[in-house]
């Protein structure tokens, strides 16, 4: 009775895991299948999955007919630039937070999660007058700045996470034999939260390339004009052209979903090893 119990609480398991997979994986896939069709028979009713005359002229049209290219290439260097000041910056907050016992640590620590609670609609105004001041509006390093407004909050509370799981203990007998404050987090602390920097990492990355509201707002140009917005560029007010918006689509997509299973590895040991009480 009781195997056959447990038997239940598996397929159980193993139906619902399935069923979300096919939930996570149709609209991947409806958008694949989409950008592989000719215009006449996108909007067939009834629909079809598979083109019956598959055409790349989709893919044509956004690589060497648009400015999705450049846009791409404005999208690496706000994700790698907001990711490397974030985590630089969220990581020593967060390795303050996690070492450094003053009065009102945790309650500071949970205020920096406030933000998250507010809508981007009431960040827009604030952060465009700020940036515009330093003289940086419509441009790779500005963006790359806003972006900290989503990232860094995240960013902090779970670098703080990671090296909280790290014994205060390996830095004292580093620094019993020898080594300075700065060198035993160097050689000591960093290295064992590898991991969890790079779980991190890609966190700040993803936010960074998938972010729209903050992009439409504070750019003009093609100079710093990311992906998610460079995706307008094949709808007007009348008319969507559907293929090349699937193709771009799955051209936005399939960078991150490559780089998430290149360091995934680093992303689950990461979480893993933030996951204590803190």
């Amino acid at each position: 009775m009781k195997n056959k119990r447990n038997s239940l609480k598996v397929l159980l398991s193993y139906t619902f895991l399935l069923f979300m997979v096919i939930f996570v994986l149709f609209p991947l896939a409806w958008i694949i299948s989409t950008s592989f069709k000719p215009s006449t028979e996108i909007l067939s009713i009834p629909p079809r999955w598979l083109p019956e005359h598959g055409t790349l002229d989709h893919y044509k049209n956004v690589l060497f007919h648009s400015s999705i290219p450049v846009y791409f290439v404005n999208s690496v260097k706000v994700g790698l630039l907001s990711t490397l000041i974030s985590l630089v910056l969220g990581g020593a907050a967060g390795y303050g937070f996690a070492r450094y016992k003053f009065k009102g640590n945790k309650p500071f620590s949970l205020f920096m999660l406030f933000s998250q609670m507010l809508p981007l609609t009431v960040l827009m105004i604030p952060t465009y007058f700020v940036l515009a001041k330093l003289g940086v509006l419509d441009t790779i390093l500005g963006l790359a700045i806003s972006h900290l407004i989503i990232s860094m909050p995240l960013v902090t509370w779970m670098t703080r996470s990671y090296f909280m799981s790290i014994p205060k203990e390996l830095e004292e007998a580093a620094m019993i034999d020898g080594c300075s404050h700065l060198k035993a987090l160097f050689k000591i602390i960093l290295p064992l939260a590898a991991p969890g920097i790079a779980a991190t990492g890609i966190y700040a990355f993803i936010i960074s390339w998938n972010e729209f509201v903050l992009a439409s707002i504070l750019t003009t140009s093609d100079k710093a004009r990311t992906l998610p917005v460079g995706l307008s560029e094949f709808s007007s007010m009348f008319e969507v052209d559907w293929g090349s918006t699937m193709a771009a689509s799955a051209l936005v997509t399939f960078p991150v979903i490559i780089v998430f299973l290149w360091l995934q590895k680093y992303f689950i040991q990461g979480l893993s090893q933030g996951s204590v009480k803190g």
